[in-house]
């Protein structure tokens, strides 16, 4: 049987009935600039419950109400300077529940303020990465977890990591981002396969993302003749660099730089696709992943934790070594080549991100988080 198969699901979206009941107001302790803050503001906003978010950055967010924490200025400092703040906006607001995204900033700062019933989430490298970097930030990310009522992580592989900074792996819970499937669909009809290959990456220009790993494969490819329409979506401080490395390896004509796009434009570029590459060294849920499964654009992947927990090499997409760019362009040329596998894989994993990722799938475990965090406080 394929693994894939084997791989545990979320329960299903109609299990869901809601915590409308049970919370009436909640207090989100993260970046009120991050989309998927937004998103779960958003969702409770509709679900008639009273959101506040606690942040360090101001944004709007239409019918919720976010509270600047003060200047980030002061770097982490900072953190220890708001946990006052953010202790007397809660006793002020009186939430049911409290939110706390990203362990080693977010998530430390409401377990210092004493917030409960709390629920903090692990986003990637803050358990991943940063606890291996310096005693303190191991500290930060064990004291926030330790202190949550519940503890959550955008995907499973990063479930040890969480327990391993001292919380039983059985009170640790998966539960990804999502992905809106009703907006995230394949084209309708056959995907026209003529060349140019379209391919798309929609991770931003960070170190940590390897998008120049990805400039040098298609700079191979593309001298072994492939003939390329290629979409970068995304920003970040590489950019300029990543510009001038594209124009060093002659792909100006082929390679497009699109910034940040709307998720109404991004459905339409993933869905147009024929290839998707995620070249990140590191990752904790692959949101764009999941995305472009559902649009059914052809995934091919760095080998780690959090990919391979989607794709199996050569059923539903490609592995390739993390950093490797003669491996991936390879793996590029595979896919040009092999459209049959291209189209058995397009079906397969829009059924795995229905199933597995389906955003209202994973709102019903979120619920189900609140109601046993709300449950844990009571009881202690």
């Amino acid at each position: 049987m394929s693994r894939l198969a084997e791989a545990p699901n979320l329960p299903a979206a109609s299990a869901s009935i809601g915590v409308a009941g049970v919370v009436a107001r909640v207090l989100f302790v993260c970046d009120a600039a991050s989309v998927h803050t937004r998103r779960w503001a958003e969702y409770f906003r509709d679900q008639g419950i009273e959101v506040h978010v606690a942040s360090f950055r101001p944004a709007t967010i239409e019918g919720v109400r976010v509270h600047v924490l003060g200047t980030s200025r002061l770097g982490r400092l900072g953190y220890f300077f708001a946990i006052p703040r953010l202790r007397a906006l809660a006793r002020r607001i009186r939430p049911d529940v409290i939110h706390a995204q990203y362990v080693t900033s977010y998530g430390f700062l409401a377990a210092a303020a004493g917030l409960r019933p709390l629920v903090v989430t692990a986003w990637g490298s803050d358990v991943l990465i940063s606890p291996a970097q310096s005693r303190l930030l191991r500290w930060l990310a064990s004291y926030a977890v330790r202190h949550a009522d519940a503890v959550t992580t955008v995907a499973q592989h990063m479930n040890a990591a969480v327990a391993a900074l001292g919380v039983p792996v059985a009170r640790v819970n998966a539960v990804p981002f999502g992905v809106d499937t009703g907006h995230f669909m394949p084209l309708p009809g056959e995907r026209p396969q003529a060349t140019p290959l379209r391919l798309i990456c929609t991770r931003n220009f960070g170190p940590i993302y390897s998008v120049d790993t990805l400039v040098e494969a298609l700079r191979q490819v593309r001298e072994r003749g492939l003939a390329l329409q290629v979409d970068l979506v995304g920003e970040g401080p590489l950019r300029s660099d990543l510009q001038a490395q594209v124009a060093r390896c002659g792909l100006d004509d082929c390679v497009r730089f699109h910034g940040h796009v709307d998720h109404t434009r991004l459905a339409q570029l993933l869905a147009e696709a024929h290839l998707f590459v995620t070249p990140a060294l590191s990752d904790g849920n692959n949101v764009s992943l999941n995305e472009a499964m559902a649009c059914a654009s052809f995934p091919i992947a760095t080998d780690i934790p959090a990919n391979a927990q989607w794709i199996e090499h050569g059923v539903n997409g490609l592995l390739y070594p993390a950093g490797d760019a003669l491996r991936l362009g390879e793996a590029i040329e595979q896919a040009a080549r092999d459209v049959a596998m291209r189209e058995r894989a397009a079906g397969l994993n829009r059924h795995i991100v229905e199933t597995r990722a389906d955003w209202r799938v994973c709102v019903a475990r979120m619920e189900e988080t609140y109601r046993r965090a709300i449950a844990q406080a009571r009881s202690s």
